[in-house]
């Protein structure tokens, strides 16, 4: 598809977002938000796809009626961007303690299946370095559902790990045991490094 044709169809989505969510269910139902974080465990990284979707009534009033007030060429991105900071605000990532910001941050938003609340997948990528411990912390436990996968690194403690691809719900603090990294002290200069660009 052409640049300008995406363009024209993401404004077209975002608009029919606004719409549709301008008039209130008519049954009065609310839904909470949902958050879904998966945990992937590489040598080196953290690969965490967090999934996002908006809760009914206010907050998601609040969320759309934020980026309709931005001028048209900009309700898409203003959309994608307080989408994806509700995602990302009741999480956080640590590894002994000492909290990972994230590397990179990659966002898709789109219409839940309903088709009435708005969505969004984010991907966020961090450094992992040499630790015992990494904790992934929510602040709304009763929203969040979390599972992890170890993509054959070897850097999950799996004896001492809860079960892989199993949702952990209304977790505050989700523990995962980790083992040295394959590299030892590779890992330190390439998140390091990471970090730089």
């Amino acid at each position: 598809m052409r640049p300008h044709l995406r363009r024209l169809a993401r404004v077209a989505v975002a608009t029919a977002l606004a719409i549709s969510l301008a008039g209130r269910s008519a049954w009065g139902h609310t839904f909470p938000p949902v958050h879904t974080v998966v945990v992937q465990v590489e040598d080196c990284e953290l690969a965490v796809l967090i999934g996002y979707t908006a809760g009914s009534g206010e907050p998601t009033e609040r969320i759309v009626a934020r980026a309709a007030s931005q001028p048209k060429s900009h309700i898409v991105d203003a959309l994608r961007d307080a989408l994806t900071a509700y995602a990302m605000a009741p999480l956080a990532f640590a590894v002994d303690g000492v909290p990972l910001a994230p590397l990179v941050l990659r966002a898709k938003i789109g219409l839940d299946a309903s088709g009435t609340r708005p969505s969004v997948v984010v991907l966020a990528t961090f450094a992992l370095r040499g630790g015992a411990r990494l904790t992934v912390s929510s602040t709304d436990p009763r929203t969040t559902r979390i599972s992890w996968r170890d993509q054959s690194s070897g850097r999950v403690d799996r004896e001492h790990a809860p079960a892989e691809d199993h949702w952990f719900s209304g977790v505050a603090s989700f523990l995962l045991p980790l083992d040295a990294a394959p590299g030892g002290s590779a890992c330190t200069s390439s998140g390091s490094s990471a970090r730089s660009r």
